[in-house]
């Protein structure tokens, strides 16, 4: 039987997978009802695990480092400097206490001197640390002075005592702050690499609650992994940290959240079934990054095998740097920004970003659409910062680099006929445009549907344009979702589905519940196979709606996942 137990803790859920046989007992799994056996919101003061975040790079880091990019170079891990006027090999190495000889072995390109602006690579040294009474702290975006000092529990006048510049100078992005260990924050336990298991504390206030459900039978999902065996573990502790907004007032985005989780209980599920225990620990994180590293702060969570989640771009880096320093694998499912991938052994990442995107679409290039007729739409006042304006310049370049003919042309909609001139009706007609939002290119798109009736034309489409009901032509995509699932395997998945949950998922592609249950299964059976030796690369294994391959971005780099399918 499963018990499910909400503690005092603000929006944790501890679900204990523990029996004694694997078919001594039923299981049930999350509902979205549960919201109303979970305490009322009771905040509790913010003590910052942080602490150990930067304690931990102030000693792996020598002072000036946290404020500069850091680069892996050479497999050093290095910081990139901006020359400043008059500066040279001298003054440089002395501030940053390296050599003139380790600064041009590190920049072979440096030939004709130093020049301000140049940018560098300077090597990072490991150094003895020194007794301070203060923590460093790296400014945030749209962070306050009273947001910092109320993360460290210190007045205004103790964070201005340690950095006077304040008095006068707006706090900037990426500068460090000196924060004071006073009498009301110096008794924070710092976290060290290594812990030793610690037994879960049992709350008096937590809500036990048994519902009866029927299990459906052993094996009912066939597996859609290869025949090879593997060495399952005989148990995982896996935390969920997810933006399930129980507290709050639900958006068709947040449902997204729930679906995904409940697809990952079906894959635990079926996991239990063969044998293996789980300790599943669950947070309503919100959407704030206070609200994540008030939750860092749970004891159990340093016992973790795995995390899942967060969701949210603010709340990815401080549980990167929580991973990092605790050793703990850390899946990331639905962001493909994360900026220290290649410097964290400990992250996962499933989406593989425009990068891997980017290769995918130059091999399909070279090996099947080399005598397309490609044509590059253009259109005015597109923000630098949109997904696909880097991606439109890259393909250029790469098309020029390989003496691969293509147009360029700018596109408005009083020049429509533009694009109908340069149409070749012999070949295939493949067009991009510089802007992954679909609503920019919508009276084109029209347009370009009439067309497509005469001739062989087809777009380059963002996957987000699939579930868009705009009229447009014939299109070319790369995903990491497939276009089609296995019949019988998710009928089956689908069976288990209804008998474990009192409603149905979204239709909308893709399917969250999907990719909790594909992701889940392969971490299960690959991932956590093997705890202690790291891995370059993981097979590839088939899932319902993802074929995943994860393989390591770099030598002291985590992971991404490399599968990606191209349709037509």
């Amino acid at each position: 039987m499963l018990f499910i137990t909400a503690t005092s803790q603000t929006n944790h859920f501890f679900c204990t997978f523990a029996y004694q046989s694997p078919k001594s007992f039923e299981i049930q799994y999350m509902q979205t009802y549960f919201i109303k056996y979970i305490y009322p919101l009771r905040r509790l003061s913010l003590l910052i695990v942080l602490f150990s975040t930067f304690l931990f790079h102030s000693c792996l880091l020598f002072a000036q480092t946290p404020s500069y990019p850091v680069k892996i170079v050479n497999g050093v891990e290095c910081i990139v400097y901006k020359v400043l006027p008059a500066e040279g090999f001298y003054r440089i190495s002395k501030n940053f206490n390296t050599s003139e000889t380790e600064i041009r072995e590190f920049n072979p390109h440096i030939t004709d001197g130093l020049k301000a602006g140049m940018e560098i690579y300077i090597p990072v040294k490991q150094q003895k640390t020194e007794e301070h009474n203060y923590i460093e702290h790296v400014v945030e975006k749209k962070q306050t002075i009273f947001r910092i000092r109320k993360m460290y529990n210190i007045t205004e006048d103790e964070l201005i005592e340690m950095n006077p510049h304040l008095k006068q100078n707006k706090l900037r992005t990426g500068e460090i702050l000196k924060i004071p260990l006073t009498k009301k924050n110096n008794n924070i336990e710092l976290k060290s690499e290594k812990k030793e298991e610690t037994k879960l504390s049992d709350d008096k206030n937590q809500i036990n609650q048994t519902v009866k459900q029927t299990t459906p039978e052993k094996n009912q999902i066939k597996k859609l992994a290869d025949n090879k065996q593997y060495k399952k573990p005989d148990s995982l502790k896996i935390a969920f940290l997810l933006p399930l907004m129980l507290d709050q007032k639900q958006e068709a985005s947040d449902r997204r959240f729930i679906e995904f989780y409940s697809g990952a209980l079906i894959a635990i599920k079926q996991a239990k079934e063969d044998g293996i225990n789980f300790q599943i620990h669950t947070f309503d994180v919100e959407k704030s990054d206070l609200k994540i590293m008030e939750i860092l702060q749970d004891s159990n969570l340093i016992n973790m095998d795995l995390i899942v989640g967060p969701a949210f771009s603010n709340q990815i880096s401080v549980v990167g740097d929580f991973a990092r320093i605790n050793k703990i694998k850390t899946l990331i499912p639905f962001s493909s920004k994360i900026f220290d991938l290649e410097i964290n052994p400990y992250i996962y990442q499933f989406n593989p970003g425009q990068d891997t995107e980017l290769q995918k679409l130059q091999e399909f290039i070279l090996s099947e659409g080399i005598d397309a007729n490609y044509i590059f739409a253009e259109l005015s006042h597109i923000n630098p910062s949109d997904d696909s304006f880097v991606f439109f310049r890259s393909m250029q370049q790469y098309l020029q680099s390989h003496d691969l003919p293509f147009y360029s042309l700018r596109l408005d909609p009083d020049s429509l006929h533009h694009i109908r001139q340069v149409l070749n009706p012999m070949k295939e007609n493949i067009i991009f445009f510089n802007t992954s939002r679909i609503n920019n290119v919508s009276v084109y798109l029209r347009e370009l549907k009439r067309l497509s009736e005469t001739v062989n034309l087809k777009i380059y489409e963002p996957y987000s344009w699939r579930n868009s009901k705009l009229e447009k032509p014939g299109s070319i995509y790369l995903s990491v979702f497939k276009d089609e699932y296995p019949a019988s395997v998710y009928e089956q998945y689908m069976n288990v589905f209804t008998s474990l949950f009192h409603w149905t998922p979204t239709s909308e592609l893709p399917r969250y519940d999907l990719l909790g249950y594909d992701l889940m299964q392969y971490f299960i059976q690959e991932v956590m196979t093997n705890n202690s030796l790291p891995q370059k690369a993981y097979p590839l294994k088939e899932g319902i709606q993802s074929n995943l391959k994860f393989e390591k971005i770099s030598e002291s780099g985590g992971y991404i996942n490399r599968f990606i399918n191209h349709y037509e």
